[in-house]
């Protein structure tokens, strides 16, 4: 054989002199000697380094040869590993017998020939090699058959099919699975795509959803300040009418989960910042501003989020976001100048400080995507962040003597903070759903179609008019949104969809 330097042959015997003789014997016939004085130091071994044969006694103290020859076959590591008996058993024919049986490929007496040595030797080492091609040839047929079932099952990317070392063995299977895993190449990157228009498509509708929802907020607000209430008050009953709604879905869908200190804390701030600085400064604002501009002036939230994901380098900046940025902020400026030309003082100075609530929405937008806790149910989270805002609320509204008593609710006041309850659940259940799936750039988006829906809805609800020069504000509003669009997501998709028939 011409690769016989590569075997490697281990001699299992305690007479330190047949060891000697058969280790000098086996490496003049061109193999690598190794040896072992006793069973337990030759399964150690052998466990330990590849051999390619055994060259076995069978009569030794302590662990003898028949017990290494059992354990060997019952390894399954070991057990294709030629083992020829060499030991005085010439005339006992019934434990040759024996150890042919447990899986020995031949027997040699002490007084071997070297030519037949070599012969056996060789013989065994040809039926291994053949053993390790059909092993090897098994194992490749089971890697494409492994491959073929994760491609019928629907879940694969390209990296999990594991073909490359077959590929890269140019013979007929290395070649199957080369076509094999182009095709299943092609399959998953038009479901890549297919998945990823579903998932724009649901994300656009979430989008729709939440942003003409809480164009409605500004309107609802204003409709409530019109009735007396005061702005402390009213958050108290909204956000109490929110949580119970939550609470209500959550008891039909299986109860609450536990919450980790880390889960508490974020519900904290969500609800500091939705339940005391969002909706008290909103309803605060509408008994000043017009609803129309109020949603104008929040349609700056996507702008704040690009401006801080870019400075950031959360997100991509290029010229043509960046230009975005600015003629959204040139719409907001128009609406802005135009709405300063009158002379009621105290309404564009409260314009001015309307200008806050971008930010704040924006803090909310960046921070719930940064720590938002995906191990809970959306519905959930919603009612503990309303749930806290209501403890809040309830607290700042006795220290301040602004409570709205529970009597005052037997009105229309109270149908319609139920009205801007339920719209702010929905707003916020999609709101979180949204951040999952399209990220805070994408989500932040929703702040345009709210000032769309905000200027309809004053115009339904309130009676208010706009002038040319603030469709025209608008205008540039959407096209800043339209210029900054919304991050491709990179994130891997896993392929679920049964492609069986």
């Amino acid at each position: 054989m011409s690769d016989t330097k590569r075997n490697r042959i281990l001699i299992i015997d305690d007479n330190l002199i047949n060891r000697k003789k058969m280790r000098f014997c086996v490496e003049n016939l061109g193999f690598e000697g190794h040896t072992a004085e006793d069973g337990t130091s030759g399964l150690k071994a052998l466990r330990g380094e590849p051999f390619d044969a055994v060259l076995l006694d069978m009569l030794m103290p302590g662990m003898d040869g028949f017990e290494v020859l059992r354990q060997l076959k019952a390894d399954e590591l070991l057990r294709h590993l030629p083992v020829i008996v060499v030991s005085d058993l010439e005339g006992d024919t019934r434990s040759v017998s024996s150890a042919i049986e447990m899986g020995a490929e031949d027997f040699l007496p002490k007084n071997f020939d070297p030519v037949i040595l070599n012969a056996r030797l060789t013989s065994g080492l040809r039926r291994k090699q053949f053993r390790d091609q059909e092993l090897e040839y098994f194992r490749r047929i089971n890697a494409l058959t492994n491959a073929a079932e994760q491609v019928d099952a629907g879940r694969f990317d390209e990296g999990s099919l594991n073909l490359a070392e077959e590929i890269r063995i140019n013979d007929p299977i290395g070649r199957l699975a080369g076509v094999f895993q182009g095709m299943a190449g092609e399959i998953h990157a038009r479901e890549m795509k297919l998945l990823q228009r579903i998932r724009t498509l649901q994300c656009c509708i979430l989008l729709l959803i939440c942003g003409g929802l809480s164009g409605l907020f500004p309107s609802l607000s204003k409709l409530a300040a019109g009735m007396g209430a005061n702005p402390i008050g009213m958050s108290v009953w909204v956000c109490l009418f929110a949580s119970v709604i939550c609470a209500v879905v959550i008891m039909f869908r299986g109860g609450y989960p536990k919450l980790s200190r880390s889960d508490v804390a974020f519900f904290v701030v969500w609800a500091f910042v939705i339940g005391i600085l969002q909706q008290i400064s909103i309803f605060i604002l509408a008994g000043y501003v017009q609803a129309t501009y109020l949603t104008l002036v929040l349609a700056l939230e996507g702008l704040v989020v690009f401006a801080f994901a870019a400075l950031t380098r959360l997100e991509q900046t290029t010229f043509l976001r960046v230009l975005g940025l600015l003629i959204g902020l040139l719409g907001v400026g128009i609406s802005l100048y135009q709405r300063m030309e009158g002379n009621e003082v105290l309404a564009n100075y409260w314009l001015l400080v309307a200008f806050i609530t971008p930010a704040i929405y924006a803090f909310e937008t960046i921070a719930v995507a940064a720590k938002r806790p995906d191990h809970i149910d959306p519905i959930c989270a919603v009612g503990f962040m309303f749930a806290f805002s209501t403890a809040m609320a309830a607290w700042l509204a006795i220290v301040s003597g602004n409570l709205i008593p529970p009597q005052a609710l037997y009105s229309p006041l109270g149908g319609l903070l139920a009205a801007i309850a339920f719209v702010m659940v929905i707003v916020n259940v999609t709101f979180f759903i949204l951040l999952k799936l399209g990220g805070s750039v994408f989500t932040s988006q929703k702040a345009y179609v709210s000032a769309i829906a905000g200027v309809l809805s004053g115009m339904v609800l309130l009676g208010e008019t706009m002038s040319a020069l603030a469709w025209v504000a608008i205008g540039l509003v959407l096209l800043g949104m339209y210029l900054v669009g919304t991050k491709v997501s990179e994130e891997a998709i896993t392929i679920q969809r049964d492609f069986g028939v």
